[in-house]
């Protein structure tokens, strides 16, 4: 991008180059923001299962019995998988993310979403900025700068377009699970649920679906949507 700074403010002068510089800064800044967070914010681990199961006990009349995970020994409530990276319960896992060497649970959800929308803003913006300087080396015999100020805006372009269009897909695939509030893993075992409830000729329901409104508000907090306070969690609840 600062390669295409100065004929940028040939082009449209110093002002207007020094506002569309801060806006890159600004979705810089926020996307990493969210990914810092995302990666050292702890996914959501649930309590020791002798803790919880004596707070039952006294909370509850009846005798309970809760689930404990056979493998790490903590409590295992309605939502929770056992990460075998993590080597821990999560409770409301999604999945475990490689690029954030953590898993991507019910804490630190609402940054890994806010990471990708973040990115893919960023590598949006790259694109409509290089847009005029891509056109001209490709579809023009102008030949505007040296030869390695035309690489790397070829080659810049096409990283970002190509993000972009993937971030487009994950992106959009993880806002479809905030609207229905289901995580990747609930989202394969209600493909196979209802497929089964089709078969039988019954209708399935998510039973955690509490409108589009109030699942959007479990992961950005309690926010208006068209406030955008959601997009800002430094700002916002």
């Amino acid at each position: 991008f600062w390669h295409a700074v100065p004929p940028l403010c040939e082009t449209v002068g110093v002002p207007t180059c020094s506002a569309i510089s801060s806006v890159g800064v600004f979705l810089l800044m926020n996307a990493l923001y969210n990914y810092t967070k995302a990666i050292f914010t702890p996914a959501g681990l649930p309590p020791p299962f002798e803790k919880a199961q004596l707070e039952l006990m006294e909370l509850s009349e009846k005798q309970i019995t809760p689930r404990q995970c056979s493998k790490c020994k903590l409590l295992k409530p309605p939502r929770a998988h056992h990460c075998s990276v993590c080597g821990v319960c999560v409770m409301k896992m999604d999945h475990h993310c490689p690029w954030l060497n953590n898993c991507v649970g019910i804490a630190n959800y609402r940054y890994f979403f806010l990471f990708l929308f973040f990115l893919a803003q960023a590598c949006l913006f790259i694109d409509v900025v290089l847009g005029i300087f891509f056109y001209d080396i490709i579809f023009t015999f102008g030949r505007r700068g040296t030869r390695s100020f035309r690489n790397y805006i070829m080659m810049s372009f096409m990283i970002c377009a190509s993000i972009f269009a993937a971030l487009c897909l994950l992106g959009g695939f993880h806002f479809y699970l905030i609207l229905t509030n289901q995580t990747t893993i609930e989202f394969q075992i209600n493909m196979v649920r209802r497929r089964q409830c089709r078969r039988n000729g019954e209708f399935f329901r998510n039973p955690y679906d509490m409108g589009r409104t109030r699942n959007c508000q479990e992961v950005f907090g309690p926010n208006s949507l068209w406030g955008l306070k959601w997009m800002f969690p430094y700002l916002a609840a």
